[in-house]
């Protein structure tokens, strides 16, 4: 199932940049926020490289409203959610 449902703790926003290890993204509306990654993507060298290609595309990506942190399975969620 697609993430679609607005009833969803999910924001949607893109990454605007990297400062120490909190990453930076604005909302739709505009918000800037911090998102702060688990300690497996801190230690992953992929995943830092991933999320520059990801700025430079200017992609938008899902995050968790109450931990703002990045949903691992992107925009897919189980069909019980």
């Amino acid at each position: 199932m697609l993430l679609n449902n607005q009833n969803l703790s999910v924001l949607e926003v893109q990454v605007l940049g990297v400062y120490q290890t909190k990453i930076e993204v604005k909302t739709i509306s505009g918000e800037c926020l911090f998102v702060y990654p688990t300690q497996t993507q801190k230690d992953d060298p992929l995943f830092w490289q991933s999320l520059k290609d990801i700025i430079k595309a200017k992609l938008w990506l899902p995050i968790n409203k109450t931990l703002h942190q990045l949903i691992d399975s992107d925009w897919l969620v189980p069909m019980n959610a």
